[in-house]
């Protein structure tokens, strides 16, 4: 059952299993723990499920506010989608690919991004399509890789681990480019080990970035290694909470969570509607969100970062050419106020069918999203003509919709002292994505079913039929 407002009854001994947060960690644990017979109430303060994937309007056609894509370097989401009978297509962007825009001495240079890169770590430092972003001296010092050893338990961040072993100009130009867009934050702040465990495993068992990345790399033009759903990607929770309904979870909207207490007889979630108990909490939220909740509960907290996305209707000739592709993602070092733009209608074939003639949908990631900036026509026209080469007006915008995001990006590792009974799941536990964020839930969802029938007597087991 999906319903806004009061959280309803559960029975005198409590659920089996209360999820907070109704973004895609919550929804899947609880549809696979309501499908196994589990009692489950999922409670979210939003009016609709999702999380960070929602819907928005655009010149009439309904369009992702939040990620519009997913990794394909695991099968987690084409997995749910069949595993629980979604009525989902899944699709892959068209096959152009992206471009990146970097700032040279010349000013602002365009090219696509290489066909074999690993979180912008070249296989082949001077094929032509890396060149034209780093240049002949940076691909002459990437070939001279610098072999350090590097202990696994003396990882250094991601950025300082391609500037000493490749250079400068691979670390900044394409490894952190692509990290602050992907992953909203510097590869100054990240792991290689966090961000690609596949890689930094080739990298330990090689010693060696640049074979590695060539152990990994597919050669896919850029951009394909990631998929999409008809329609936009708002569709998931939608159809994964209906699914979950039907296997009997309550899922509740519009109910703010309190706290959540742990106490040596039970675990007690307090809701705007009142309190519920249950043997179990998983707290799915934003990382601030359960940082706050976790200090209720006894745990360590931590500090999110904000995301600002802005998405525009612009009616110009020249975008139909396509002249960036995809999208381009921008060097940090280009003084522009996004980081990222990604043409929407150059990229998907449904948004495209969607869209009426002569129109164009881009969306825009901040750069600072606590700035403001991209707010209006003027801006939206000026970024979009920087990045992009054409020379849009602000006439040209025809209509705009900004989504802010205040607790969206995960910094620290999630913390492991966690009271009993009480789990994270989502991105603020898993990391980022729907490739770690799926499997995570998954796996927390079988084990949460196993420690439920460990604990209860036989007489007691749910005997709900499996869907």
């Amino acid at each position: 059952m999906i319903a806004s407002g009061d959280v309803a009854p559960v029975s005198a001994a409590g659920a089996d299993v209360i999820v907070v947060g109704a973004g895609m960690g919550g929804l899947v644990v609880a549809h696979d723990l309501a499908r196994a017979g589990r009692d489950v109430v999922v409670v979210d303060a939003a009016e609709e499920v999702g999380g960070l994937l929602r819907r928005g309007t655009l010149a009439g056609v309904d369009i992702d506010l939040g990620a519009e894509s997913f990794a394909t370097r695991t099968d987690a989401v084409a997995a749910l989608v069949a595993d629980a009978g979604l009525p989902l297509e899944l699709v892959a962007p068209r096959p152009q690919g992206a471009w990146l825009a970097v700032a040279t001495d010349d000013g602002v240079r365009r090219a696509r991004l290489p066909r074999r890169t690993v979180l912008g770590i070249p296989a082949d430092p001077e094929a032509d399509d890396v060149v034209a972003i780093i240049g002949a001296d940076g691909a002459a010092r990437a070939r001279d890789e610098r072999r350090v050893p590097v202990a696994a338990d003396a990882e250094p961040s991601l950025y300082d681990l391609v500037a000493e072993r490749l250079g400068v100009r691979v670390a900044d130009r394409l490894v952190d480019t692509l990290c602050r867009s992907v992953y909203s934050r510097p590869a100054a702040e990240a792991r290689l080990s966090q961000l690609h465990p596949g890689m930094w495993r080739e990298f330990v068992a090689r010693g060696s970035l640049l074979e590695a990345a060539d152990a990994i790399a597919t050669g896919q033009r850029a951009g394909a290694a990631v998929g999409g759903i008809a329609g936009g990607m708002w569709r998931l929770p939608t159809a994964l909470a209906e699914a979950a309904a039907s296997r009997g979870a309550q899922i509740r909207t519009g109910v703010a969570v309190h706290a959540v207490r742990a106490d040596a007889d039970a675990l007690e979630v307090e809701t705007v509607s009142g309190s519920l108990s249950a043997r179990h909490v998983v707290i799915a939220t934003g990382p601030a969100e359960a940082a706050r909740l976790l200090a209720g509960a006894g745990a360590s907290t931590r500090s999110p970062a904000a995301v600002r996305l802005v998405a525009a209707a612009i009616a110009h000739p020249a975008l139909a050419a396509e002249p960036v592709g995809s999208g381009v993602i921008v060097d940090a070092a280009l003084p522009t106020a996004a980081k990222a733009l990604t043409h929407i209608t150059a990229k998907w074939d449904w948004a495209r069918a969607a869209t009426p003639d002569g129109i164009h949908l881009v969306r825009l990631s901040a750069r600072d999203a606590a700035a403001g900036t991209l707010a209006t026509a003027d801006e939206v026209a000026r970024e979009v003509s920087i990045l992009t080469g054409v020379e849009v007006a602000a006439a040209d915008v025809v209509d705009l919709v900004v989504q802010e995001w205040t607790d969206a990006v995960v910094g620290a590792a999630a913390p492991d002292d966690l009271p009993a009974g009480i789990h994270l799941a989502g991105a603020a536990a898993a990391g980022t994505g729907l490739a770690s964020v799926i499997p995570h839930a998954r796996d927390l969802a079988a084990r949460l079913d196993s420690a439920l029938a460990a604990s209860l007597p036989s007489s007691s087991l749910h005997t709900h039929p499996v869907s």
